[in-house]
Parts: C-alpha cells; sequence; structure tokens
C-alpha cells in the first residue's frame, strides 16, 4: 500500500508541476479525478469516469473531466486510445506514467445485440526489436508507438 502511496503523491506533485509551468489554475478537482483515474485498473471512457465520479458524491461536470482530461494527455499522465471509431466520445484512456509499453488485442462480440470490445493488453519483446530495427535503419530513436490487433473470437 505504501507504494501506491508513494505513486500517487509522485503523480500529483508531475501534475503540480505542469500546471505551474503551464499557468493553469491549481484545483482540487484535478487531484480528485487524477485519484479516481490511477485507481482504476482499466481503460475508461468519459462517460465512465463521470458516473463512478457522481456515484462517490463528487460534484465535477462532464465539460470539467474533458477539460482535465486534456491537460492530463499534455502532462504525460493519461494516454488515449481510439479502439474503434474515431470520434472523441469513442476515446478510451489509461493511466500512463508508470506504465511500460504496451499494445491491444481488440476482440469484438456482440452482447444483447450489441457490439462491445474487449481489450486485452499485451508485451512481446519481439515489438521491441522491431522498434530498435527501424531506429537504426531510419537514424531516429522512437519515443512510444501504438500497435493495435483488432478481431473476432474464433467459432469453436
Amino acid at each position: 500500500m505504501i507504494h501506491k502511496e508513494n505513486n500517487i503523491t509522485q503523480i500529483k506533485s508531475v501534475l503540480r508541476q505542469y500546471l505551474q509551468e503551464n499557468n493553469l489554475r491549481n484545483t482540487p478537482e484535478r487531484y480528485t479525478i487524477l485519484e479516481e483515474i490511477y485507481g482504476m485498473d482499466h481503460h475508461f471512457n468519459v462517460d465512465d469516469l463521470y458516473l463512478v465520479m457522481m456515484q462517490k458524491k463528487y460534484h465535477v461536470s462532464k465539460a470539467t473531466i474533458y477539460n482535465t482530461i486534456e491537460i492530463f494527455l499534455d502532462a504525460g499522465l493519461i494516454r488515449r486510445h481510439q479502439f474503434g471509431e474515431k470520434t472523441l466520445s469513442s476515446s478510451s484512456y489509461e493511466k500512463s506514467y508508470f506504465d511500460k509499453q504496451h499494445d491491444h488485442l481488440v476482440i469484438y462480440k456482440k452482447d444483447s445485440g450489441k457490439e462491445i470490445a474487449e481489450i486485452i493488453e499485451f508485451c512481446d519483446p519481439r515489438i521491441q526489436g522491431i522498434k530498435r530495427s527501424i531506429e537504426e535503419a531510419f537514424g531516429v530513436n522512437i519515443d512510444s508507438h501504438s500497435l493495435y490487433f483488432y478481431g473476432t473470437k474464433k467459432e469453436e
């Protein structure tokens, strides 16, 4: 538990420094939203986060969450994913400050007539080898990457 408390303290410090460097207000709502996100162990969207905040009786608007998400993205505290349609409302997010690079397998399936996506995170060392080959071939340093595989379950 101490490790998790140290992590949230460090993450709050990163946010505090980012807000100060960018002349943004240092509001308690931003830290509350940050704590909620870093308490999650899964991908989320703004609607999910808003519902969790409302259930916990936090008084924060959806607009505040959207604006705060943009700040967290710029600060490198979360990352955005598009696991399907390319609309802002279909964006998924995940905490990223302490997370290692990983990739995603998105499996689509029907549930009560509605298509839903199961997201599986994975890390394959061969991908790092490909990254190094690309860096050498093109004389670049790759800071990050995104790799998504999309599919459906095989019929058994």
